[in-house]
């Protein structure tokens, strides 16, 4: 992955410099237009998806936060959702676990398959949904019990084990996974919330990954923490990502640069663009990415 530095005033990785006009890029008027209700220009369909959406848009009453957003997640990658506050990134996250099912007045539009099977089929069980999507949140909210009984709550409720022998197995697998266990190893029944703000986010991952998820979501999971704890954050990302496909909201362009590889790029509800990672970021097709990028908005 490329290396990423910071330009004075602005979040610009590595190989863009200010003011660049890369070939092939789409006027703003046209990331603003109706073409981008459907797939962004020139971008292939990635093979066999997670995760399919088609021409997904989101109100909240009456106000509409997505428009028409139509994207593949591939298996096994990161796709690192970017853009200004308010754009829609988070709207997107959540619609992906049905989160907005919670959210009075919230309606959901268009087509997400996981797996080819639609998620927002009257058919389809919410619970085991969500147990499918592991999702980890921008603020730690470990919950206030033992750090064992953190890990061990979901494949208890969803009756993953059949001894405790089982669940004594997976909870060490998942904080392994989660490079929580050569920390925690002799504190088990100590409580979760008096871990730090990097070990509490690190539990959370592994209480995601303890029901055995095909996808996590990560909300800005490193918003809150150091440093040192988001590189740990990221390294794990890295560690994880050829076994799960993860989806990331960010607003730290250089996080996005370092630990995905595919990359959208959302602006006022609109996906204006979505490719690889390093082509968004050196060669973007839309001035509105180029902006954002270059730190002349957001």
């Amino acid at each position: 992955m490329q290396e990423t530095n910071r330009s004075e005033g602005a979040g610009v990785p590595a190989g863009i410099a200010l003011g660049t006009k890369p070939s092939g890029r789409e006027p703003i008027a046209m990331a603003l237009s109706g073409e981008l209700a459907g797939r962004p220009a020139g971008e292939p369909e990635v093979a066999d998806p997670v995760f399919s959406c088609r021409s997904v848009s989101v109100f909240y009453g009456e106000k509409q936060a997505l428009t028409e957003v139509t994207v593949d997640i591939a298996r096994g990658q990161v796709l690192a959702c970017i853009g200004p506050s308010g754009c829609g990134k988070s709207t997107f996250l959540r619609c992906l676990n049905r989160m907005n099912d919670t959210i009075p007045g919230a309606r959901v539009s268009g087509t997400i398959l996981l797996d080819g099977q639609d998620i927002y089929s009257k058919r389809q069980d919410v619970a085991r949904l969500r147990a499918r999507i592991g999702m980890v949140f921008q603020k730690p909210n470990p919950f206030p019990k033992s750090i064992y009984d953190n890990v061990a709550y979901g494949p208890r409720i969803h009756k993953l084990t059949r001894t405790r022998a089982d669940l004594d197995e997976l909870v060490c697998t998942s904080l392994q996974r989660a490079g929580l266990w050569n920390e925690v190893k002799d504190r088990l029944h100590s409580l979760g919330t008096g871990l730090s703000g990097g070990q509490q986010q690190r539990l959370c991952i592994a209480r995601a990954l303890a029901v055995q998820p095909e996808v996590i979501l990560m909300d800005e999971p490193c918003s809150a923490l150091d440093p040192i704890a988001t590189a740990r954050i990221e390294d794990l990302i890295e560690e994880l990502h050829g076994t799960y496909a993860i989806v990331i909201v960010t607003h730290s362009m250089q996080q996005a640069a370092r630990v995905s590889q595919r990359t959208a790029y959302f602006h006022m509800g609109r996906l204006v663009e979505v490719g690889e990672t390093d082509r968004v970021f050196t060669n973007p097709r839309h001035r509105l990415t180029e902006d954002y990028i270059t730190g002349r908005f957001g």
